[in-house]
């Protein structure tokens, strides 16, 4: 799914800085759902004007959560991450979501 994104992302002219947020986020995102969700995930990228929109859709209704992962923890860092990494991001359940904001991209 990085390569994908990171295709994606390259034809849409964003910004390398931005791009590499983005994949990272579509990593931990994905993770997440197969991890914590159920069925069929879905993953869509749009590029509209400056705005990247990554959203990550399982049929989990429990939406996801920032939650403390222990100091020697294996997990529980992926939404704390997208957290710190994008400039908005929510969960609603089935539908978890992260924006960034690419200024190169306007121009």
């Amino acid at each position: 799914m990085r390569q994908v994104a990171r295709a994606f992302l390259r034809r849409c002219r964003v910004s390398k800085p931005v791009a590499e947020f983005v994949v990272l986020a579509v990593s931990e995102l994905v993770t997440n759902a197969v991890i914590q969700g159920e069925g069929e995930v879905i993953v869509q990228i749009t590029v509209a004007g400056d705005v990247v929109r990554v959203s990550v859709t399982d049929h989990n209704p429990v939406p996801a959560a920032l939650k403390e992962a222990g100091r020697d923890g294996e997990s529980g860092r992926g939404i704390r991450l997208v957290d710190a990494i994008s400039d908005v991001w929510e969960s609603n359940g089935e539908e978890t979501w992260c924006e960034f904001r690419d200024a190169r991209a306007a121009a």
